[in-house]
């Protein structure tokens, strides 16, 4: 970044300035990793000590802590350095110069608006909408009848297959499908026979999808991704999946077919969800955990098979007390058999 004052960047935050106003700042870095020149945050008095540890020049803090160095006291410390971060991301030009490369292949009925950036080697086939604004990667492919709205970014190698949606302000990183066919095979004497996916898959307004995602087409109908979900990298969502508006879902999980997420579910890393399931609104799933049953809303599930988290919990602490109850176990038969004499 370049360098500003400590004064400066309490005035952009209107945050109380505790410390010299000409103190210079050349950079936005973690506790950890700051130096002296850098500013960083600590969101509350647990990372007291890893502040008083870092060689940060400067922090960012809450009402009621006292910092050990220059300072800007804000509400939400965490939330201001996310809004400076922002100030770091490469301008959308430097990415995607505007206009189409010339090495693109555009469909003569393709339906492309204006201000839009379209990457080296994209292909954009017949009868694609691409709305104002949006910029594509290089070797972006959109089949023919894609639907892309306004304000979408689209990285490179992203591919969105024939007949589907992406809505508007849609972000989706590299390596992602987006309609590829569902899983679907009929099991017979000469083996497995596809079973045709002629839905489509449909991204909602202000979704965000990880590199290297995928998002199967539905069989017949669609499979949904509602507005503000944000999907990790590396994400397998099967087809006919309706997954609800602002859901989070982490790296590497797994949602088989048909199955519904309700507005504002959370799942941790790893997580299974089985076909057929409907998990309620406000769920959460700990990392790892296989969901086999309909989960109620605002549950909290861990373990495999995932179980109330109190429950799991229990169950664990439990386990970790099997070779003692073990031991114990085998002392009290001994001690049984030698008093019977065997």
């Amino acid at each position: 970044m370049a360098e500003r004052t400590l004064g400066e960047i309490a005035a952009e935050l209107v945050g109380e300035l505790l410390g010299p106003d000409s103190f210079p700042i050349t950079g936005l870095a973690g506790l950890e990793d700051a130096g002296p020149q850098d500013l960083s945050f600590v969101v509350g008095p647990q990372a007291l000590a890893a502040m008083r540890a870092s060689s940060a020049g400067a922090v960012l803090v809450p009402e009621g802590l006292e910092p050990d160095r220059p300072a800007v006291r804000v509400a939400d410390p965490h939330r201001a350095f996310v809004g400076l971060l922002a100030e770091e991301e490469p301008s959308p030009d430097l990415l995607f110069p505007p206009g189409i490369d010339p090495t693109a292949r555009v469909s003569a009925d393709a339906d492309v608006a204006e201000a839009v950036s379209v990457g080296p080697f994209c292909v954009i086939g017949p009868g694609v909408r691409l709305g104002r604004g949006t910029r594509l990667g290089a070797h972006v492919i959109l089949e023919p009848g894609v639907l892309v709205g306004r304000e979408c970014t689209l990285h490179g190698r992203v591919t969105v297959r024939y007949g589907c949606l992406v809505g508007d302000r849609v972000v989706i990183h590299p390596g992602a499908v987006i309609g590829s066919d569902g899983f679907g095979y009929l099991p017979g004497p000469d083996g497995m026979a596809k079973i045709p996916q002629v839905g489509i898959a449909v991204l909602e307004d202000d979704v965000e999808i990880g590199a290297g995602s995928c998002v199967d087409r539905a069989k017949i109908g669609r499979t949904v991704v509602g507005k503000g979900t944000k999907i990790d990298n590396l994400v397998q969502i099967g087809h006919n999946v309706k997954i609800g508006p602002h859901c989070a879902l982490s790296a590497q999980v797994g949602i088989a077919g048909t199955t519904v997420l309700e507005a504002g579910v959370v799942a941790g890393g790893q997580v299974g969800i089985g076909d057929h399931l409907k998990v309620g609104a406000g769920a959460q799933l700990g990392g790892q955990s296989g969901i086999w049953r309909d989960v109620p809303p605002k549950a909290t599930m861990f373990g495999t098979p995932a179980l109330d988290v109190k429950e799991a919990f229990r169950i664990t602490g439990a386990m970790r007390r099997l070779p003692e109850l073990l031991k114990s176990w085998r002392k009290l038969v001994h001690d049984q058999r030698e008093k019977d004499g065997e």
